[in-house]
């Protein structure tokens, strides 16, 4: 077989790689990949698609070790730093994970995923101006990804931009409806927003219990204890499976209601004093 059909074929079927990995399929990824490693077995793009597949069966150490060789060899040093870089994160090596990400976008500042994972990274530190830098890079890459708008509304959230982040799930499950972590995301902002009813409208019987017991955390953190206990006690009605949760939920509910009785005694008693 000449040598450019040889090529012409690794390339098709590592391009068939990405795109089983792209919609979750890795049991179709590797065995395309197998196909490539059969025509070229020094492959460095297989080898590349190895370390992807590692990371998507969260065998992150294994991704690592390949990400690493790569990096040592100067092969593919911006992709082989965004799976390192990935791979750190979800180990929780972060200070790594954000390293080698940065040098990855340095040296190729199309790679929407390393965005996405320094996005990640700035939202655990809180570093909210810097994130959405990152979400947008990323969103200017791939605009049609629906993870990137739910990522950047979990961001929002987190800081309390609840009307955002609404705006930003909804694009996502535009993408994607059948996204259910954006539709549980819209859920959250709403209940944050105080908007209980419409936080739980729509759900499924499925649903319902996770959402009650949601829906009714929120509203302890928010102080407003009726209302949780009230949601609690719904989701311990509808699911065996959630009496443990909801359980729990209520009992801290009654701690902190006990603490806060508490507080107004002692307050009372001092004003008395005096």
């Amino acid at each position: 077989m000449p040598d450019s059909v040889k090529k012409e074929q690794e390339a098709r079927f590592i391009k068939d790689v990405y795109r089983a990995l792209d919609v979750g399929d890795v049991a179709t990824a590797d065995a395309m990949l197998r196909r490539a490693v059969l025509i070229n077995p020094k492959s460095i793009e297989a080898r590349v698609a190895r370390g992807e597949i590692f990371l998507r069966l969260n065998r992150y150490q294994e991704a690592i070790n390949i990400f690493n060789r790569l990096i040592i060899e100067n092969k593919e040093p911006a992709r082989a730093n965004q799976g390192l870089g990935l791979a750190n994160l979800m180990m929780n090596q972060l200070s790594r994970g954000q390293d080698a990400l940065e040098k990855a976008v340095a040296l190729d500042d199309q790679l929407w995923r390393a965005w996405n994972g320094l996005g990640f990274y700035h939202d655990h530190r809180k570093e909210w101006a810097q994130s959405e830098k990152c979400y947008i890079a990323a969103l200017k890459e791939r605009r049609d990804k629906p993870s990137l708008f739910n990522n950047r509304g979990f961001s929002k959230l987190m800081q309390g931009r609840y009307e955002e982040a609404i705006l930003d799930f909804k694009a996502a499950l535009r993408l994607n409806q059948n996204l259910a972590i954006a539709r549980m995301n819209i859920r959250l902002a709403q209940a944050w927003l105080g908007r209980y009813v419409e936080a739980i409208a729509g759900a499924s019987q499925r649903e319902l219990p996770e959402v009650l017991n949601n829906v009714g955390y929120i509203a302890m953190l928010k102080g407003e204890y009726s209302a949780a206990q009230a949601y609690f006690s719904r989701a311990m009605e509808l699911s065996p499976s959630f009496n443990e949760t909801a359980s729990n939920n209520l009992q801290k509910l009654e701690v902190i209601r006990s603490q806060n009785v508490s507080k107004r005694s002692t307050s009372k008693r001092k004003t008395s004093e005096r």
